[in-house]
């Protein structure tokens, strides 16, 4: 695992340079205002709550254990408040992430404009906008006999500060199907370390996501209270990453497609497949997750618990193991 690091590590070391891309989360539908800033939570299209707060934790390479000097790890705190009376949706999020001895620290806000397409409301096209503040950090210093066999003066540690813009827009129909496109980190900005000369940079591409989904109403047991649905859902990020002729891949292209069954306003269980095409691998994705709401005596409010984890089909990619996420969201009105 070392070794495998190592080679992901020094693949940053030229000018040219690879990327820093956003996390592929698993329960993604309740991160959706990091990705894409004009989204609207399934807790109002679906339940109707208006206020929303996620915190999600995720560890990838769990093949290495929760280990921190390899493993990738990501953590976001996510808000969102849904004005319905001026059609304006309100949030922001704070993320950080980190690979071994590189990290991201990001802070954004956000803002979306809803149109009713109907006279009812129950139709609405969402655009918006997201501005933030992102430090990447590197802390590979060329003394460092972990990475460097003979010692690299020029290589330091150090921080870097750039602003961060995304773009989105977002149709849904209560709580009948829903459909969206973003363009995350639309800046592709660049964080560059090195003294006398840049010895290297970490480019953040720019992001292109397409989600699509609705609901069925399902009681798989007979014996729901009519609240039970079948929700089949899936998106699709790519990636050009293409900066010149000696890069191993022009892009990266990657499909996932869910279904998910929740039982009234109990618990819910889900069960996927995606594939990252130009890399020749798959992901098998699961996760369960339970609710606390009017069955808990909860008034006006509703607690989520979803965990969720990802297996990879593929070599060598397969021996990294698999991905693990645990998201807690809490919403009222």
């Amino acid at each position: 695992m070392k070794y495998l690091y190592s080679l992901i590590i020094l693949s940053f070391f030229s000018v040219e340079l690879a990327a820093q891309l956003l996390t592929p989360y698993t329960l993604y539908r309740d991160q959706w205002g990091v990705v894409n800033p004009a989204s609207i939570s399934n807790n109002y299209t679906v339940d109707e709550y208006v206020f929303s707060v996620a915190a999600t934790d995720r560890h990838q390479w769990l093949g290495n254990g929760f280990n921190w000097d390899y493993s990738p790890n990501t953590q976001v705190l996510n808000f969102e408040g849904v004005l319905e009376r001026d059609n304006i949706v309100v949030g922001g999020h704070i993320m950080q992430d980190r690979t071994g001895a590189l990290s991201t620290l990001g802070a954004y806000g956000r803002f979306a404009y809803m149109i009713p397409l109907d006279r009812l409301g129950r139709q609405r096209l969402s655009v918006g906008l997201s501005l933030g503040l992102v430090q990447t950090r590197s802390r590979i210093d060329g003394s460092d006999s972990k990475y460097f066999d003979v010692p690299e003066d020029d290589i330091v540690a150090g921080a870097v500060m750039n602003p961060d813009v995304s773009l989105g827009i977002f149709y849904f129909n209560e709580d009948i199907w829903y459909a969206g496109v973003s363009i995350p980190q639309i800046l592709s900005y660049s964080a560059e370390f090195g003294e006398d000369q840049l010895v290297y940079s970490l480019r953040q591409p720019r992001h292109y996501y397409a989600v699509a989904g609705g609901y069925i109403p399902f009681d798989f047991f007979g014996f729901g209270d009519g609240s039970s649905f079948l929700e089949l859902s899936g998106w699709a990020r790519y990636l050009p990453l293409r900066q010149s002729k000696t890069d191993s891949f022009s892009h990266l292209f990657r499909i996932d497609g869910n279904a998910r069954y929740q039982h009234n306003q109990i618990a819910w269980v889900g069960i996927g497949l995606g594939s990252a095409l130009a890399l020749e691998y798959t992901f098998l994705h699961t996760e369960l997750g339970f609710i606390a709401g009017e069955n808990m005596n909860f008034e006006k409010s509703q607690l989520k618990i979803g965990l969720a984890l990802d297996f990879t089909i593929g070599d060598p990619i397969q021996r990294l193991g698999p991905s693990a996420e645990i998201n807690v969201m809490f919403s009222w009105y």
